[in-house]
């Protein structure tokens, strides 16, 4: 009965989108064609024409850009922006032509604490719905069957009880996740005998992982067809964990709310690798301190033009993350070999140089580290608070300094500070770095409430 109502399920929400014209199908197998072929043609043309057709439509009915000329217009004729220049313009970034239209409204505080808005018209939600269901298909999630959701369920994303019901999703707040909670939790997914699969922060998945590891001492006597691990980096750690305790390979999906899907990784590709989702977005990798590509295989940032948000378009949208591009020879497309996270989510070492955020994770290899937190201080002083239990030796500190010190610089100050929790953000998230120094140093004071030809002759002059 539970495989024929997961059937019903999938049929039903496929025959929806074809009395309302079928457009999520049509979106769905663009997605596939492109990505599925690369360097066809007709791929390279569908992009190219998702493209031009998103930068006339900007021009043409987008205050923010209307100095841009739209003869010959290329990509590089628009500035790069970010959250603040969208939030401080966001009726400049409107466009005339959706000002009365249907408007979904997605707001984001993300860890900075600052709330961001952004508008999805129509198509743009219809084009999200289609990459959801594609890269989960492509993590072996079926349409219909059970899915477990760990997140934080706030007013903006919190389903009522008859539409989980609908989709099948098992819908747990991570603010919850109680030793009982837990307890019951674990006794739901092994009792339910659908097709389940697991959609959850990182950070929920090693609660969990660890929960399984330390009072059960043994693998689920459950299956999952897929886990998918969203919001933040999936340690090595956790990874191994997941795949011992859950009996399933995860995988790291990178998106954001005000775009949506943009990269995940394969299942069991060792390599790690990124898929890019090149279908719905174009994706430049840029130098960390001035707008120029970096070289495949070089450090940059990660910025967005998203091809189908005509409502809002973003343009050469800075996310603020950062990450590694590189040529992929059995995709035959580029992807993303290391996503680092948030520009401010990294570490600068004594020098002044660049270090990668994964570090942190070698914390991990001493006994009774429950939680921590990473914290670049200034002046080369770092902070490493952790929560411990009863099985974690106070002399390891000597030995964690030494080792951090590879990283920071011999010359760096490392305190160790023993906490009681490391809390949770707003958004449910836990923060593993917080780099004090990048936020005291700041950016150049960029004037706001202008075009985007006066912002282009702005970041010549800063």
């Amino acid at each position: 009965m539970t495989k024929i109502l997961e059937e019903l399920r999938n049929t039903a929400f496929w025959f929806l989108d074809a009395l309302k014209g079928g457009h999520i199908r049509s979106h769905y197998k663009e997605l596939q064609w492109v990505l599925d072929n690369p360097q066809s043609e007709k791929a390279k043309e569908i992009k190219k024409r998702n493209l031009q057709e998103l930068l006339k439509h900007a021009i043409r009915t987008v205050p923010f850009y209307k100095d841009i000329s739209e003869k010959n217009c290329v990509l590089e004729d628009f500035p790069i922006i970010d959250k603040q220049i969208v939030r401080e313009n966001f009726t400049n970034f409107r466009s005339n032509a959706y000002l009365n239209g249907y408007n979904h409204q997605v707001t984001t505080s993300g860890s900075t604490g600052k709330p961001f808005k952004i508008l999805h018209n129509k198509n743009k939600r219809n084009r999200n719905t289609a990459d959801t269901c594609f890269f989960a298909n492509r993590a072996g999630f079926r349409l219909g069957s059970r899915l477990y959701y760990f997140r934080l369920w706030d007013k903006q994303y919190k389903k009522n009880k008859w539409l989980t019901r609908i989709q099948n999703i098992a819908a747990y707040s991570v603010d919850d996740f109680t030793e009982a909670n837990l307890a019951k939790l674990i006794d739901d997914m092994e009792s339910d005998k659908s097709n389940k699969s697991i959609l959850a922060y990182a950070s929920a998945l090693d609660t969990l992982s660890k929960y399984v590891e330390e009072q059960l001492g043994t693998p689920l006597d459950c299956k999952f067809n897929s886990v998918i691990s969203i919001a933040e980096a999936l340690s090595p750690d956790v990874k191994k964990r997941v795949q011992t305790y859950l009996g399933s390979d995860v995988v790291s999906r990178y998106s954001n709310s005000e775009n949506g899907i943009l990269a995940q990784q394969r299942v069991n590709d060792v390599s790690g690798n990124f898929e890019i989702n090149w279908a719905s977005y174009h994706i430049e990798l840029l130098n960390l301190n001035e707008d120029k590509p970096v070289k495949p295989g070089e450090l940059g940032r990660i910025v967005i033009t998203d091809f189908f948000n005509c409502s809002m378009p973003m343009i050469r949208y800075d996310t603020g993350d950062v990450g590694v591009m590189e040529f992929d020879t059995k995709s035959q497309a580029m992807v993303f070999s290391k996503i680092e996270g948030r520009k401010m989510d990294m570490f600068t070492n004594t020098s002044g140089e660049p270090i990668s955020s994964h570090i942190i994770h070698h914390i991990l290899q001493f006994n009774g580290i429950e939680q921590f937190q990473f914290v670049e201080e200034e002046n080369g002083e770092y902070t490493i608070k952790l929560k411990v239990s009863s099985k974690y030796d106070r002399n390891d500190e000597g030995t964690i300094r030494n080792q951090y010190k590879e990283y920071f610089g011999e010359d760096s100050i490392i305190h160790i500070d023993y906490v009681a929790d490391i809390p949770l953000l707003p958004s449910g998230k836990r923060k593993l770095v917080v780099n004090k120094a990048v936020l005291k140093r700041g950016k150049p004071k960029i004037k706001t409430n202008v075009t985007s030809d006066q912002l282009i002759k702005q970041r010549v002059d800063v």
